[in-house]
C-alpha cells in the first residue's frame, strides 16, 4: 500500500523540521532520527497479530510512530493506540501535528503525545497505560560528559527512573531497582533509556531499538544486556554492514527485537537457567537496498518490509542475496556477560557471589570464554589442546591511556629547550602562545597516532603534559605553608612557587571560558578537572589545586599500546624505556607481577592470532574504522605460554615498527604453537597462520567495504 499524497507532504514538512533543527540542540539532546525507510524496517519485525498498543518514549518527530501505525495497517492489524513522549516541546507538536495529518484507510488509534521528559515520573504518570504491547524507540546516544554539565542531570536521571519503578510487581521490580541503581555513571544516556523503555513493555510484548553496534561491547553497558537476558527472550539482531543505514553515524546500526518474559520467567536467575535456545543475527548489506526500501532488492514486491520480517522468522530461511543469516547462542551471550561482569555490584545482588555460580565451578583456575564466531573454523578439531585464558588470566593487565580532563591546557608541543627551562607552545585554545616551563612540570607524552612512527624509530614524541604536582601558584601557597607539617610528616617536599611566565599561562586557563560545547564553563569547573582539587585533611593529605593532576597509575605509562581506532589492521608498539605517558587514544597493557616484558607483549599483540580476535572482538565504525577499547581486549584468549615462550618472545620482539617476515613468523610459531599439538607440527601451525591472515584481511576489508 503505497502512503496517500497527504502523508507524503506530512513527512516532508516532518523533515523539513528536523533539517532546520540547530546542530547543538540536535547534539545535546541527541535528536538523531530513525527515518521512515528503517523505522519500517523496524516495525515490520517488532509487530504481531496481538499488537494493539504501541509507545515510543522517545518519540522525536514521529519517524517510528508513523512508520508502527503504517506497517500495521499493511498486516492488517488494527491499533488502538499510538502514544510517545518528547522531551523538547516543539519537537512533540511537530510530532503530534505528523500524526495527526496522516492519512490512513482505517479509524486511527487513539493518540497522546507528552511533551515532557521521559525520566520524569510526571510525563510516564500521564501516558494511557502503564504498560504497551510494542515500545519502539531509538534511545538518544548522549555522552555522560555532556549530561553533566547540566546542573547533573545525571542524578535526576536515575532518580526519576526509581521512583518510576513502582508500577513493577516483584520480582520485575527488584531486578530494574538493582539495575537502575548499579549502571556504570559513566553510562551515555542510551543506557537508562533502554532501561525505561523496557520496563514499559507488558509481560509478552516486545521490545523494538534502534542501538548503536557498542551496546555489547562497552562496559557501561552490560546492564542492559543482562537485562534482555534476564527479563525479555532475545529473538532478533538486525545490523548494517559498510557504509551502513546512517552514512554520518560512528558505530554501525543495530535493530533489536525481543520478547518481554512472565513474572515466573525472570524470577529465576541467569546462573540457574537451563533453557536457552538461540535468536538470530542477519547482516544486511547495501546490495539489499533500492531507492524506497532498505530490503527492496533483496525482496522485491509491494511490502518488501513485511516479506523480509516473514522470512527473518521462518523456521528455516532459505539464502537471499546480500543478507547473511546466523545462530546467537544466548547461552553463549551469558558466558561472556558473567565473565566479564563478575564483579559488578548488580550482577552480586541479581546473581549471587561469582563462586556460587554454576558457571565458574567447572575450572578451578580460569574460565574459558567463548571464541569469537569469526576464529571458531580456523582451529583444527580438538584444538587447542589447551585451555585458552583471558589476557588478565594470564598476568596481563589493560586499560586506557591518560585522561587529562582538558587536553587544551594540559597538553603543550616542546619547541626548545636549556639546562633550566623547556619552551613550550599551548594549543590553538590558547593562540599557541609560547612560554618557557622548568623540565621537571613537564612529562613526554604520546598524544596521537600519527606520532608512533617516530618513537618507533627512536626519536621521542614532542608531547608533554603538564605536571604540576610539585608547582603551586604563588597566590595558593598560603595553603601551602600551613600544610608544612603534613609534608614533613610524610617525607615529601613542599611545592614550589611557580615562575611568572609559568603562574601567567596557569591564570590565564583558569579565567577562560569554553565553547558552547562545555556549557561555557571555565576550565577549573569542566566535571573532569573539578575532581583534582583536595583540601588538607587531618594532618594526612596535603591541598592539591584543579591544576594539578592526579598521580599518573600504571595504565597511563603502559608496557605496551595499541590505537583505539584502527584503520587498518590494529598494531600493537612498546613503550621506552624509561616509559612515558600514552594518552587515552590507545589501550594500554602492562603487567603488575614483570612476567610480561614489554617486547613480548609487542610480540604477542602483533601475532597473527590475536591481530585476528582484535579483529572479530572490535567494534566496526562508520567510517570503516575498528574500535578497540579495553572492554574488547578483555575478552581476547591466548593459550598458557611457559616464560621459555614468553622470553622468546621477548628475544624476538625486539624491533621497532611493523616486523619483518621472518620474525613475524617465528612470533607466529610461538604462540600458534602453543594452541596445537605439543611438541607443534610445523605444518599444520603454517596452516592455522596463513588461515588466520586471510580471515583477519577478511574482516578489515568487510568494516571497509564501500558501497559501489
Amino acid at each position: 500500500m503505497r502512503p496517500l499524497e497527504g502523508s507524503n507532504a506530512v513527512r516532508a514538512r516532518a523533515l523539513a523540521y528536523e533539517q532546520a533543527l540547530p546542530s547543538g540542540q540536535r547534539k545535546c539532546l541527541g535528536q538523531y532520527f530513525s527515518g521512515l525507510p528503517l523505522g519500517k524496517l523496524l516495525a515490520h519485525l517488532a509487530l504481531n497479530k496481538d499488537t494493539t498498543t504501541v509507545l515510543d518514549s522517545m518519540a522525536g518527530h514521529g519517524d517510528l510512530l508513523d512508520a508502527a501505525w503504517e506497517s500495521a495497517e499493511q498486516q492488517g492489524i488494527r491499533l488502538q493506540r499510538l502514544d510517545g513522549i518528547e522531551i523538547d516541546a516543539p519537537t512533540a507538536l511537530a510530532c503530534k501535528t505528523r500524526l495527526a495529518g496522516l492519512e490512513r484507510q482505517t479509524k486511527p488509534p487513539e493518540q497522546r503525545i507528552i511533551a515532557g521528559d521521559a525520566f520524569a515520573p510526571a510525563s510516564i504518570a500521564a501516558l494511557p497505560l502503564q504498560a504497551y504491547d510494542l515500545v519502539i524507540t531509538n534511545p538518544p546516544y548522549v555522552r555522560y560528559q555532556a549530561r553533566q554539565t547540566d546542573g547533573g542531570k545525571l542524578d535526576t536521571v536515575r532518580a526519576g527512573l526509581a521512583k518510576t519503578n513502582g508500577t513493577h510487581s516483584e520480582p520485575s521490580r527488584h531486578i530494574w531497582r538493582t539495575l537502575i541503581e548499579g549502571y556504570s555513571g559513566l553510562a551515555d544516556l542510551s543506557v537508562p533509556a533502554w532501561l525505561q523503555a523496557a520496563s514499559l513493555v507488558r509481560p509478552g510484548g516486545t521490545l523494538a531499538l534502534v542501538a548503536p553496534a557498542t551496546w555489547r561491547s562497552r562496559e557501561y553497558a552490560d546492564a542492559i544486556r543482562y537485562l534482555l537476558l534476564r527479563c525479555f527472550k532475545l529473538e532478533l539482531v538486525v545490523e548494517d554492514t559498510q557504509p551502513g543505514w546512517f552514512s554520518d553515524a560512528l558505530v554501525r546500526t543495530h535493530l533489536v527485537i525481543a520478547r518481554r518474559l512472565s513474572s515466573d520467567e525472570m524470577a529465576l536467575p541467569l546462573s540457574q537457567r537451563r533453557d536457552w535456545g538461540s535468536a538470530r543475527w542477519l547482516q544486511v548489506a547495501p546490495e539489499a537496498s533500492d531507492d524506497d526500501s532498505l530490503v527492496g532488492a533483496a525482496f522485491p514486491g509491494l511490502q518488501p518490509e513485511f516479506q523480509f520480517a516473514a522470512w527473518a522468522f521462518s523456521a528455516s530461511p532459505q539464502p537471499v542475496q546480500s543478507i547473511q543469516v546466523r545462530s546467537f547462542s544466548l547461552r553463549e551471550e551469558w558466558t561472556s556477560l558473567a565473565l566479564r561482569a563478575k564483579r559488578k555490584s548488580w550482577q552480586r545482588k541479581l546473581e549471587g557471589t561469582t563462586d556460587k555460580l554454576p558457571l565458574f565451578n567447572s575450572k578451578p583456575s580460569f574460565v574459558q570464554p567463548p571464541l569469537p564466531e569469526a576464529l571458531r573454523d580456523i582451529l583444527p578439531p580438538r584444538a587447542p589442546s589447551t585451555p585458552l585464558m583471558t589476557l588478565q588470566d594470564a598476568g596481563i593487565q589493560m586499560g586506557q591511556g591518560l585522561r587529562t580532563g582538558c587536553n587544551r591546557f594540559f597538553y603543550l608541543t616542546a619547541r626548545t629547550s636549556s639546562r633550566s627551562t623547556v619552551t613550550v607552545e599551548a594549543s590553538a585554545f590558547f593562540g599557541h602562545r609560547r612560554f618557557t616551563v622548568p623540565p621537571n612540570a613537564l612529562r613526554p607524552v604520546l598524544r596521537r597516532q600519527s606520532e608512533v612512527c617516530g618513537m618507533s624509530n627512536g626519536s621521542g614524541p614532542n608531547g608533554r603534559v603538564l605536571d604540576l604536582h610539585g608547582w603551586v601558584l604563588p597566590e595558593d601557597s598560603d595553603h601551602i605553608v600551613k600544610a608544612v607539617g603534613t609534608y614533613t610528616a610524610q617525607g615529601a617536599n613542599p611545592l614550589q612557587i611557580m615562575p611568572e611566565d609559568l603562574a601567567d599561562y596557569v591564570r590565564t586557563a583558569a579565567d577562560a571560558r569554553l565553547n558552547r560545547g562545555h556549557g561555557g564553563l571555565r576550565i577549573p569547573e569542566l566535571s573532569a578537572v573539578k575532581t583534582n582539587v583536595r583540601s588538607a585533611r587531618n594532618g594526612r593529605d596535603w591541598p592539591r589545586f584543579w591544576y594539578m593532576l592526579p598521580p599518573f597509575m600504571a595504565r597511563h605509562k603502559p608496557a605496551a599500546f595499541v590505537p583505539r581506532i584502527n584503520h587498518d589492521a590494529p598494531l600493537a608498539e612498546a613503550n621506552r624505556d624509561p616509559a612515558i605517558l600514552i594518552d587515552a587514544n590507545f589501550s594500554a597493557f602492562w603487567a603488575p607481577n614483570g612476567q610480561w616484558p614489554r617486547f613480548a607483549l609487542k610480540a604477542l599483540l602483533n601475532s597473527a592470532w590475536c591481530k585476528a580476535s582484535m579483529e572479530a572482538l572490535g567494534t566496526p565504525m562508520g567510517g570503516g574504522a575498528l574500535k578497540l577499547e579495553a572492554a574488547h581486549l578483555r575478552q581476547l584468549q591466548i593459550p598458557h605460554l611457559q616464560p621459555s615462550a614468553i622470553l622468546k618472545l621477548d628475544k624476538a620482539g625486539q624491533l621497532a615498527g611493523p616486523y619483518p617476515p621472518d620474525v613475524q613468523e617465528a612470533i607466529d610459531g610461538i604462540v600458534i604453537g602453543a594452541l596445537l599439538d605439543q611438541p607443534p607440527n610445523r605444518k599444520s601451525v603454517s596452516l592455522v597462520i596463513q588461515a588466520l591472515g586471510e580471515r583477519t584481511q577478511e574482516l578489515v576489508t568487510s568494516r571497509r567495504k564501500r558501497s559501489k
